[in-house]
């Protein structure tokens, strides 16, 4: 055996032996139990997720998870800004759902303004919704002074007893404490600074003190923030979108509700209202980290800590510097999360949002932050979980169906071929194990299109060794002595190489072209095509080769049985 076919007839045992050493984390992977699996998850997350990050990887379609389609709303921006915005916004959902470890996602544009996402391991819809869709804007704001605010409000609740005195106003359908003479306004607003002073349990007030309009839906001030129980909160949104009462709020300033339900004394569900100033003080794009950490004033609960660059740790310093004695209030979408009161300058660069967070969401708003605020808004269009039961049933059609195909080839080579089909066999099994060891190490997701493509690439490979033999039949009409086999396989792969390497090259540009235009299933069925096609070129011209001038080598043979 020359120098050259030694090299050829090794390197087929180093390549088997890399393809099961690449296998074995997804061999072992898949062959724990989901007990098992929770186990090694929480007792050694990183070997948890060193195993995983090894393993094969499944789609959507068979390990389940969570389909989105979304509409970036472009609606204000400019024409040719269009494009742009949409591709941000797949930038920002793409660096949220890496961060948060999905397993091969699949993040597509669709059209001018339509994203289809999907997150395979994932199939709790709310959760992904909540972590794409969160437009994750942080802001700081200072909070209004107690005087701005009881004016503020004296204003509103003369608005409101004027509108409501009117025929078919927005007090018709008020109660009856709603519609009050507007002369009593000034009375009513005293009563109601008495009362929104003494906190969420203030001073009883008697029924002729009684404020009225939306100050009689004011339960107290604590923090910064207004009571306002959960039963009025829709009867006080509704009076603050009211033109007019919009009109009487002061140029500068908004209200903002909390982000979290707060109890009074006697255990009834609240959310402080908060009155602001809209200037930004501070907003995310200064973040450098965030991280979820156990609040350690709260137990059980956790909190999102965060650090600010240089230039956000110095207007941060600036901002507290100013305002000692005032409250900064933290706001993430449009929710006021805390309002701490300044005590001093600040000038560590660093903070923390508190909220009585979950684990889960502490986690989800860390991320949230990382990642970066979104363009714009963004509308569901479509949404739905595929869960793991389905995807079990499609793995395990998926898996008969390839066995069947692949028996029914073997079974064909053997019978067709005899002893040359055994070759082909080996061939094809070595082909299947350099594909998936492939996809492994290559962090590639297997779909149901992609099982197709093994399957297809089956068939392709096999292709290829009846094109060899077919060739090698042909130089073996004149005779069988054993020079003549050594030339007649020589000259049958020869005079094939040129079809069989023409054919799946053009297959290889086929599929090339589908990964790069193609989206979701499409592009895993390209993937196994591509890989596949390599993996076939190999066993066939090379491995299969190395096997049979093996065997002419080490036995004197002077037939072959093909």
């Amino acid at each position: 055996m020359s120098r050259n076919q030694k090299i050829k007839f090794y390197s087929m045992f180093v390549v088997l032996a890399l393809s099961l050493w690449l296998l074995y984390p997804s061999f072992k992977y898949f062959s724990m139990s989901d007990d098992a699996l929770d186990a090694l998850r929480h007792d050694n997350p990183k070997k948890f997720n060193s195993l995983l990050d090894k393993s094969l990887s499944l789609g959507l379609d068979l390990q389940g998870g969570t389909y989105l389609v979304l509409d970036v709303d472009l609606e204000g921006v400019p024409d040719d800004k269009h494009a742009d915005t949409v591709n941000q916004a797949i930038k920002v959902i793409r660096n949220r759902v890496d961060q948060f470890g999905v397993s091969e996602p699949s993040i597509t544009k669709e059209g001018d303004s339509r994203i289809v996402v999907q997150l395979p391991g994932l199939p709790d819809v709310e959760r992904a919704t909540r972590l794409i869709n969160t437009t994750a804007l942080l802001e700081m704001k200072l909070v209004a002074q107690q005087g701005e605010l009881f004016s503020t409000l004296q204003k509103i609740d003369q608005v409101i007893q004027v509108q409501a005195s009117m025929p078919g106003a927005m007090g018709d359908e008020k109660s009856a404490g709603d519609t009050a003479a507007a002369d009593s306004s000034a009375a009513a607003g005293d009563s109601t600074i008495d009362f929104l002073a003494g906190g969420a349990n203030g001073a009883e007030e008697s029924p002729g003190e009684e404020p009225s309009g939306l100050l009689s839906l004011m339960r107290g001030y604590q923090g910064g923030g207004i009571f306002i129980y959960k039963d009025d909160m829709q009867r006080v949104k509704d009076y603050l979108a009211e033109p007019a009462v919009q009109a009487a709020i002061p140029q500068g300033y908004e209200f903002l509700w909390g982000a979290k339900d707060v109890t009074d004394a006697s255990g009834r569900k609240a959310r402080l209202l908060y009155y602001l100033s809209s200037k930004v003080e501070l907003d995310g794009k200064r973040l450098t980290g965030a991280t979820p950490e156990p609040d350690n004033d709260r137990p059980g609960f956790y909190r999102v800590a965060f650090t600010l660059d240089r230039a956000g740790a110095n207007e941060f310093a600036r901002v507290t510097e100013r305002n000692v004695g005032r409250q900064l209030a933290t706001i993430l979408d449009s929710q006021v999360f805390l309002a701490p009161e300044i005590e001093s300058r600040i000038g560590a660069g660093s903070g923390v949002i508190t909220g009585r967070f979950s684990a889960e969401d502490a986690t989800d708003n860390a991320i949230l932050l990382r990642a970066g605020a979104l363009p714009a808004t963004m509308h569901i269009e479509e949404e739905r979980s595929v869960g793991p039961s389905l995807g079990h049933d499609s793995i395990t059609q998926g898996f008969r169906a390839g066995i069947i195909g692949f028996l029914a080839v073997i079974l064909f080579m053997v019978l067709y071929y005899r002893g040359s089909g055994l070759i082909a066999t080996a061939a094809l099994l070595l082909n299947l194990f350099i594909m998936m060891a492939a996809m492994a190490y290559l962090h590639a997701t297997l779909t149901l299109p992609g099982i197709a493509g093994i399957i297809l690439t089956i068939g392709m490979a096999v292709d290829a060794n009846v094109l060899i033999y077919e060739r090698i039949r042909e130089e073996l009409r004149a005779g069988g002595r054993e020079g003549k086999v050594r030339r007649a396989i020589q000259a049958g792969y020869d005079r094939a190489f040129s079809t069989i390497f023409d054919a799946n090259l053009t297959t290889l540009i086929t599929a090339v072209v589908l990964y790069i235009f193609g989206t979701g299933p499409i592009k895993g069925f390209a993937v196994t095509l591509s890989l596949g096609i390599i993996a076939s070129m190999y066993t066939a011209l090379v491995v299969s080769r190395a096997i049979f001038d093996a065997i002419i080598m080490r036995r004197h043979i002077e037939t072959l049985s093909i």
